[in-house]
């Protein structure tokens, strides 16, 4: 072989092995792309976090993730969620998630998503259509969204481009994020999950938004992957963005699965006006669940244990012991009725507890709220309208599922009352044990119309959409061309009912 065709021969081998080594990385980076079954069930173990000058908020639990459907070019999940949320607010620094609720104080609560929401994605992992992913601080996204991070088409890639983000609460990132969340089938304000259910008007800011991902290795297992976002609000505030973002996120796409397997994202975020700067440091954390783990998690729960049968002379001690003059012995009488089964208790039984029910302890007056909420009679309402009044949040709910039941005029305008302090706390609860109460409930609903806050106004129309009459009409009509369009929608509506009643 000459040199010529030495070369011809060296230069064939190059290109060939360029075109192998192109079409193994194109074929490798083909296969990015997630993997779903119908009918499969996945749960994320995740970590959510927030920290900023007015204190920490931290939620962990699970999501479940079921398979819904599958077609050649995307998939339909079904979202459930059970996480624990902790916060802790900065001692005289009231305004947050919760303002002017916990200031230097923390609360734990646990936050259930009892329903099932949807979202649509490609088998990239990009969006195609959202059905109520959940609203939480994931750094500068959704909860169910960050689960499925886009996975790039090349092993680097980089874009540009304008979304609207919300101007405050300033962490949660895109606005169109939360266009789909509703609350008892109205739209929630952007910030109602971390404003104490205040529906702000919707402030939003257009800004820049600058994405990079990297395939940092791979191998026939797992792949590691890097991605950075950046926002930029176009408007400025001394010479700076209003608005600025970073997010940084480290992920593990596991072959085998068809998902990833692990996710953490770090964010920073800083907002200023001309008097203020705010900044937070947000987190999150996911493990997609496997084995044991994975079973542990979906078992069913355990049958619940057969309450305790209390009657004949065990129940008569007790009753006896709650007459004691020694506080001890009224609390171990009101421990051993706490999930105990008692056939139709006795009005001397219920007086007792009652008076127990506003115990100065938390233990006994928790106790005997839930005994008294579950066998109260109408002769027990006051006890009921005082805990109602109370500071006791804790026993709120079974108080108003127990006046809903009991149907007495005489709570109609303390649930009023309570429903124009508190707006969407326990909104619902109220609203249905006015709507039970029927005609009395009518004229403290029309008081309801004359508060400051819309939410209440729609509320109030929601519930005379069911028990008006035409003594509702004139203050509906006046409400009709109310400037806020919900409101104006709930009023017509309310009044198209009461007609069709009449």
């Amino acid at each position: 072989m000459d040199a010529q065709q030495m070369k011809i021969s060296q230069a064939i081998s190059i290109g060939t092995i360029i075109f192998c080594s192109t079409q193994f990385v194109s074929a490798r980076e083909a296969a990015l792309r997630y993997h779903f079954t119908a009918g499969q069930t996945n749960v994320f173990a995740v970590e959510i976090s927030v920290r900023s000058e007015n204190g920490s908020d931290i939620s962990s639990g699970n999501i479940i993730l079921v398979t819904k459907s599958v077609t050649t070019n995307s998939v339909i999940l079904g979202c459930r969620g059970n996480l624990k949320s902790e916060t802790k607010r900065t001692p005289g620094r009231e305004r947050g998630f919760y303002p002017g609720m916990f200031p230097g104080g923390m609360m734990q609560n646990v936050i259930v998503f009892p329903y099932d929401c949807e979202i649509e994605l490609d088998g990239q992992g990009n969006e195609v259509r959202d059905g109520g992913d959940y609203v939480m601080a994931v750094p500068l996204g959704k909860l169910v969204q960050s689960l499925f991070t886009p996975l790039p088409e090349k092993s680097r890639m980089e874009s540009r481009d304008k979304v609207s983000v919300l101007d405050d609460p300033f962490w949660l990132g895109p606005a169109d994020n939360f266009q789909n969340v509703r609350q008892n089938g109205q739209p929630m304000g952007m910030n109602f999950m971390f404003m104490n259910g205040q529906r702000n008007p919707m402030a939003t800011l257009l800004a820049w938004r600058d994405s990079s991902s990297q395939l940092k290795t791979s191998t026939n297992e797992l792949m590691e992957l890097h991605q950075e976002y950046q926002l930029e609000s176009l408007a400025q505030n001394n010479g700076g963005p209003r608005l600025k973002a970073t997010s940084s996120s480290e992920s593990t796409f596991d072959r085998a699965q068809g998902w990833l397997s692990r996710i953490e994202t770090e964010a920073d975020v800083c907002s200023q006006t001309e008097t203020t700067s705010r900044h937070a440091k947000v987190s999150f954390k996911a493990r997609l669940l496997t084995g044991d783990e994975l079973a542990a998690t979906l078992a069913p729960p355990p049958p619940p244990a057969p309450p305790r049968q209390l009657s004949g002379a065990e129940l008569d001690h007790i009753i006896a012991d709650l007459k004691s003059p020694e506080w001890e012995t009224r609390r171990g009488a009101v421990r051993q009725l706490n999930g105990a089964d008692i056939d139709s208790p006795s009005p001397e039984l219920l007086d007792e507890v009652g008076a127990l029910a506003l115990d100065s302890d938390a233990y006994v007056r928790m106790t005997g709220a839930n005994f008294i909420c579950n066998h109260a009679t109408t002769n027990q309402v006051p006890v009921l309208l005082k805990l109602l009044k109370g500071s006791d949040w804790s026993v709120r709910q079974p108080v108003l599922k127990a006046l809903g039941r009991l149907n007495d005029a005489r709570a109609a305008q303390p649930l009023a009352d309570l429903l124009a302090r508190n707006g969407n706390m326990f909104s619902q609860d109220i609203s249905s044990a006015l709507i039970n109460l029927g005609t009395p409930a009518e004229k403290p609903a029309l008081g309801l119309l004359n508060e400051r806050s819309l939410d209440v106004q729609r509320q109030a129309c929601a519930i005379l959409q069911q028990i008006g009459t035409s003594e509702s009409l004139d203050a509906l009509q006046k409400l009709v061309a109310d400037e806020d369009q919900t409101v104006s929608q709930a009023a017509a509506d309310a009044i198209r009912a009461i007609k069709q009643r009449q």
